[in-house]
């Protein structure tokens, strides 16, 4: 039977009607897709990187070297991160991180980055590896004198988490690799009393003090150039040594400044305490 002119001119609209209705349905899929997407990427990612990371690099030469000083030309960029998962908003966490002088914050977005199992963060992004059990997280960031260069950083993890203190998961795992554990202290009188150091950065039995500090924040000031522990630097009796390791042995020395006053030199060596085994 033919076709009438009529009828085929009836189909046509029926047909073209029929795609167009297929348009919008294409559209509303896409919301829900891209929402899927970041759940995965937040499933996949988040037991990961929980966590108190700090530079591998830096925390590596400071308990080799023993000197957190040996090791200043390591603390470019960052050297310690906090991801807290628990305060992921949406698809999108904001991470606190720092150097050894100050604190800054980025954001860490849930979305596939350019490299393969990375997401950003901030202007670059964040990826990581798992080798026989250790987890380690790598920052791709353009370097600030070349846009088109990244430069990656591998992060270790201190800790789980932390309270507010920013420093303090960095603070941890260089007091557990430089200084932690008992000794016998040799006082310049001569002496004889058992210290200990927790990582924790508590003390007993050094004189009456109860907490401890290494300070990582050198070469940013004048009369800032020596490694320097103090003790209950908070409160108005603290006290401060330069220190310096010989196996293990920890000397505490007082120190002076030059003639100019610009750097410190050491003085007396006050205290030896040797490590036991």
């Amino acid at each position: 039977m033919k076709n009438s002119p009529l009828l085929v001119l009836i189909l046509s609209v029926f047909v073209s009607c029929k795609s167009n209705n297929k348009q919008p349905v294409q559209d509303a899929t896409a919301t829900p897709q891209t929402t899927n997407n970041t759940k995965l990427i937040i499933e996949k990612f988040k037991p990961i990187i929980q966590g108190v990371w700090v530079k591998s690099d830096y925390v590596d030469k400071v308990i080799k070297t023993k000197s957190p000083l040996a090791a200043a030309d390591e603390t470019a960029g960052m050297t310690t991160m906090y991801i807290n998962t628990d305060k992921i908003m949406g698809d999108s966490l904001v991470v606190l991180a720092g150097d050894n002088h100050e604190g800054t914050e980025f954001t860490l977005k849930f979305k596939a980055g350019k490299r393969k199992a990375t997401i950003l963060l901030g202007s670059g992004e964040l990826g990581y590896s798992i080798n026989n059990g250790d987890t380690v997280l790598t920052t791709y960031i353009p370097d600030e004198n070349n846009s088109n260069k990244l430069i990656a950083t591998n992060y270790r993890r201190a800790l789980i988490k932390q309270g507010d203190n920013l420093g303090y998961g960095l603070d941890y795992i260089i007091n557990k690799g430089l200084i932690a554990g008992n000794y016998n202290s040799t006082d310049s009188a001569g002496n004889v009393s058992k210290v200990s150091f927790n990582a924790e950065g508590s003390v007993r039995g050094f004189l009456n003090f109860k907490t401890y500090n290494i300070n990582i924040d050198l070469n940013s000031d004048v009369m800032d150039n020596l490694d320097e522990i103090g003790f209950d630097t908070d409160g108005k009796n603290g006290k401060s040594y330069s220190f310096k390791f010989n196996a293990d042995t920890l000397k505490l020395y007082t120190t002076k400044p030059n003639a100019d006053s610009t750097t410190a030199v050491l003085d007396k060596l006050k205290y030896k305490l040797v490590r036991q085994k």
